[in-house]
């Protein structure tokens, strides 16, 4: 599932402090945006919970559900990892915590990938429950139109 979005990334070691403290910014940014995304499908599946009742999908709608809320609480987690991170940069610019420098680059490999993998889950996530609820805005359109024919 895991895919390398952009190939052309460069290294950690590569990056200037500030840009580290850009990217970490950045992190903090697409996870509140992603918080947001998550309370939207919560409110896709739970609008059509009655559509989702009554096929066999329901059970797939409670694990998606359980899912995001996971995802939640994952985001709650990383969101402060980073902005402990960007803490620890804000110093290194202040030229504090020097000898530390390896350590923070080290952990902001770590952040790195940790982020990529919450947003890879995410749009698998989000994958599913849009074409779910596709599935079943379909079948809802089928129905009202074999009803309003009779």
């Amino acid at each position: 599932m895991k895919k390398n979005i952009n190939s052309k990334k460069e290294p950690c070691e590569n990056l200037t402090i500030e840009q580290l403290n850009k990217k970490a910014q950045l992190w903090v940014s697409e996870i509140e945006f992603i918080d947001i995304e998550q309370e939207f499908l919560k409110e896709l599946i739970t609008e059509h919970i009655i559509g989702l009742c009554s096929t066999n999908n329901f059970k797939k709608a409670k694990l998606y559900l359980k899912g995001l809320e996971y995802e939640k609480n994952v985001a709650i987690d990383l969101k402060e990892q980073v902005n402990n991170h960007k803490v620890n940069l804000a110093l290194l610019m202040e030229n504090i915590f020097l000898k530390k420098e390896d350590s923070f680059r080290t952990i902001h490999k770590q952040l790195d990938l940790e982020i990529n993998n919450y947003t890879q889950n995410f749009k698998y996530i989000k994958k599913e429950v849009f074409e779910l609820i596709l599935e079943v805005m379909k079948k809802e359109k089928q129905q009202n139109l074999l009803a309003s024919n009779k």
